[in-house]
């Protein structure tokens, strides 16, 4: 079974293997991947050239450089100075090939570079050029879609662009703002590896598209919170620590050296409270469940709307008694919590390793996830950067 990884390598790998690729071209597969070293080649390579021997490819490479900022105050005037140039121009001449016209790298490296400027005679010139194009290679969907993202770029509104790999790579670059029907079908395309002969272009769309879905599926759509994405959303918080202030030197003159040090329960609760109150606008805190007998059961944090109840333990020492003492609690508090309840259905436990031994945790969140009524297990070890100082 391929998986993703193997994906991403086979369309690097398409890519690579591609040589002496036109200066346009490689420009656009270096706009597509944010490389500035492959763009600042493909510049240096045109202003290099003497100007009878630039054509309307090479400006294009240079729009793709104007677009990603890279040009110089003398690179923006031989730009400038170049689609003058094609301005006076006389393209879809009676008799001769068309060239330039229907070459959509070509069209749009030009299209991102006059968005650049201030200037809407030129660039209601290239609209026009543009639409004349699209007519011409009406039966070509990826030459189309290309032409259609210049004048995207141009300021036009309400162009559907397609294929869909290419719509993902453009909302990649902030040049549209993807659809669901986008997302998912370019998803698609990036992932089928099917052959087509739109050269190399084609395979670096894929790959854009292919990083930025990706990227999305890995957040989490407030709007849309599930159970699964809450548990997603604590098993990230071991990534929000990397900025958690714990200081062992002022970090300004006038400052004190600041510790937030999290040293029980109630910490660990506050913790979590800060980061899924704003996500979660029926949280609570401290709720009392049904009594039974004797006990009156109060859950750390709980959210109705998922019927999910969220324990958190505090785990100060280390060893597989530790680990166990901490799944006899939970095992206690489970039966504890969901037996009168009709309101909470699961529990989450969230530890607290205050000795960070990671070494324990798989068996420990195994132990934890196999008690009745726990959907999920998360364990955060304390940061490596929280060892208190020396003083």
């Amino acid at each position: 079974m391929v998986d993703l990884f193997d994906i991403r390598v086979s369309l690097e790998a398409k890519i690579a293997s591609q040589k002496g690729l036109p200066c346009h071209v490689a420009a656009l597969i270096g706009w597509l991947g944010s490389d500035e070293r492959e763009l600042r080649r493909r510049i240096d390579e045109v202003v290099a050239l003497p100007v009878q021997a630039r054509n309307p490819e090479h400006v294009a490479a240079l729009g793709y450089g104007a677009s990603s900022g890279l040009l110089s105050d003398m690179e923006c005037k031989i730009f400038r100075d170049e689609i003058a140039h094609l301005k006076g121009r006389k393209f879809f001449a009676p008799g001769r090939p068309p060239r330039f016209e229907v070459d959509g790298p070509a069209l749009l490296g030009v299209a991102l570079g006059t968005a650049t400027y201030d200037d809407s005679g030129t660039q209601q010139w290239l609209i026009n050029l543009l639409t004349l194009s699209s007519k011409e290679v009406a039966n070509d969907d990826w030459q189309v879609g290309l032409i259609r993202a210049g004048k995207v770029c141009l300021g036009e509104t309400g162009l559907k662009i397609a294929p869909k790999d290419l719509a993902v790579a453009l909302a990649a670059k902030g040049l549209i703002e993807p659809t669901t029907e986008d997302l998912r079908e370019g998803w698609t395309l990036s992932l089928s590896l099917k052959q087509h002969q739109c050269g190399p272009e084609r395979d670096a769309v894929r790959l854009t598209a292919f990083d930025y879905v990706l990227a999305r599926l890995g957040q989490i759509t407030i709007g849309a919170m599930t159970r699964e994405s809450l548990v997603q959303l604590l098993r990230s918080i071991s990534r929000s620590m990397r900025l958690w202030t714990f200081e062992s030197k002022q970090r300004t003159p006038k400052s004190a050296i600041a510790r937030w040090e999290v040293e029980n329960e109630y910490h660990v609760q506050n913790l979590l409270w800060a980061i899924l109150a704003p996500v979660l606008s029926d949280l609570e805190d401290e709720e009392n469940l049904p009594s039974i007998g004797y006990k009156n059961p109060r859950a750390d944090l709980c959210v109705p709307s998922l019927r999910t109840i969220i324990e958190v333990k505090f785990m100060r020492r280390a060893g597989q008694a530790a680990c166990a003492n901490i799944i006899e609690e939970i095992a206690a508090d489970a039966s504890l919590y969901l037996s009168k309840t009709t309101d909470y259905d699961n529990i989450v436990c969230f530890v607290w390793d205050d000795c960070a031994q990671t070494e324990q945790h798989d068996e420990l969140k195994a132990g934890l996830e196999a008690i009745p009524g726990v959907s999920a297990a998360v364990i955060l070890p304390r940061p490596s950067k929280m060892i208190m100082p020396a003083d």
